[in-house]
């Protein structure tokens, strides 16, 4: 039952970091769902590996930690920062 709940927390944790590093640089060519369904995978094998290897963990920071950093790599190495705002094109003024 705790392997099963730390899984739980750690997807739970992916998403908002995923969601938090999206945030930071929003341009990108991956839409957020993808970056989100890229991190939930990745926290299940990397969280998985983990479970099965040593056990499930003693505290619960450890999956909330190993689920926020890994979400807000895959989001905030996702996207490009956005152009300064000297750089931007024109836009038309609305009537």
């Amino acid at each position: 039952m705790r392997t099963l709940l730390a899984l739980l927390i750690a997807v739970s944790s992916a998403v908002i970091g995923a969601v938090a590093g999206r945030s930071r640089r929003p341009m990108g060519h991956f839409s957020v769902w993808q970056v989100i369904l890229i991190s939930v995978g990745a926290v299940l094998v990397a969280e998985g590996g983990t479970v099965l290897w040593v056990g499930a963990p003693q505290t619960v920071l450890q999956p909330v930690l190993g689920g926020l950093g890994l979400g807000f790599v895959a989001g905030f190495f996702s996207g490009k920062k956005p152009p300064p705002p000297d750089q931007l094109p024109p836009t038309r003024p609305h009537v």
